[in-house]
């Protein structure tokens, strides 16, 4: 479907459905070195497969909009940190009120369909955790931090189920995360302490993550491609692909603290073992399934975690065993350049590959 304000522009998108697939051709073409870049740019351009005016335009809207909020939100909280002694208690909260009841009411009044009801919206979720913090900074309620984050994200998770905007649900996620993190941090004597199920922090976080990230996948795998269903998760696609680069952060420290410190865990009970076990498992199936679905962003992190953990394995086995530091510094080295280099080929000629396919 042409784009709006397109169809004088672009008269090749609007008259075939196959314009869509003429931009993997001509890429195709340039790189086999079949097409000159100028007469690729050109083709492009017939075809329509370049941002127009009205792209750019729309592009650069909400590049502000969002950017303009962000700002704003920031600004406000300033101003309070900033005139913290000078304000009346009162008049902190009654500001504080009144900016966050105008942003849900444009909003309201722009309506969430339109992009400037959504960032209105985001406001108001970013300042509904400014004035929670400004609530237990006056009255100094003893509440622990981790308990600022999880009422937050309880507090904006209605206007995030209403928002459709993958910003908003990363906000939550995030908050999520960090909630447990904080929360884990109070209530275990140290950062990879056993809860009282024999659990660690980083799988605590791994399943939080797993949940939302595995759900989302499951849905989307049994949904009719087709469906309402579908089309919903695909419409939050980003955040999806946010909750899966938390889950492999996540996966990679936990497999790093089994790899650095294993004379910690040498007497502890067998579960770090497990879940160390448990986490590559799941960082292969993770890799398996992104090399089916093709998804390049999500590859590559994997491939950046795999990476990290050999380096770290490395740094163990030469910096723990008497070897020489310099030699030391020159393996983990090339190791590193090389192992990137390798990721970096492999995943441009699974690019290709993917629209070579798409070509036949």
């Amino acid at each position: 479907m042409p784009l709006a304000g397109q169809s004088e522009q672009t008269p090749l998108a609007s008259q075939s459905p196959v314009a869509s697939s003429l931009r993997p051709v001509i890429t195709h073409w340039l790189q086999e070195k079949q097409l000159s870049p100028s007469a690729a740019e050109r083709a492009l351009q017939l075809s329509g497969d370049l941002p127009t005016s009205a792209d750019w335009k729309r592009f650069l809207t909400t590049v502000f909009l969002f950017s303009g909020a962000l700002f704003l939100v920031a600004g406000v909280i300033f101003f309070f940190a900033f005139n913290w002694q000078a304000l009346p208690r009162i008049a902190k909260f009654s500001l504080l009120q009144g900016v966050l009841i105008i942003a849900a009411l444009l909003a309201r009044h722009f309506t969430l369909d339109t992009l400037k009801g959504q960032v209105a919206l985001l406001a108001a979720m970013l300042l509904c955790g400014a004035l929670l913090a400004y609530f237990g900074q006056t009255y100094q309620t003893g509440a622990d931090p981790y308990q600022l984050f999880v009422t937050w994200s309880i507090l904006i998770f209605p206007w995030v189920l209403v928002s459709r905007l993958n910003t908003a649900w990363c906000l939550w996620l995030g908050l999520l995360n960090l909630g447990l993190l904080l929360y884990l941090e109070r209530v275990t004597l140290g950062f990879f302490d056993l809860l009282e199920l024999g659990n660690r922090l980083p799988l605590s976080l791994f399943g939080l993550n797993l949940v939302v990230w595995g759900g989302a996948e499951i849905i989307l795998h049994r949904s009719h491609p087709r469906s309402e269903v579908a089309a919903n998760l695909n419409r939050y696609r980003h955040f999806i692909r946010f909750a899966g680069l938390l889950l492999l952060a996540v996966l990679t420290v936990g497999i790093l603290s089994f790899i650095i410190l294993p004379k910690y865990f040498a007497d502890r009970s067998i579960m770090p073992r497990v879940s160390s076990i448990a986490m590559l498992v799941v960082l292969a199936g993770f890799f398996l399934l992104y090399r089916r679905r093709r998804d390049l962003l999500l590859l590559t992190g994997s491939c950046l975690a795999l990476i990290t953990i050999g380096a770290a394995q490395l740094i163990v086995m030469f910096f723990s065993g008497g070897f020489n530091w310099l030699v030391g510094f020159m393996i983990v080295g090339l190791f590193l350049v090389s192992a990137s280099t390798a990721a970096a080929l492999w995943l441009r000629n699974l690019q290709r590959g993917w629209q070579k396919e798409g070509l036949a």
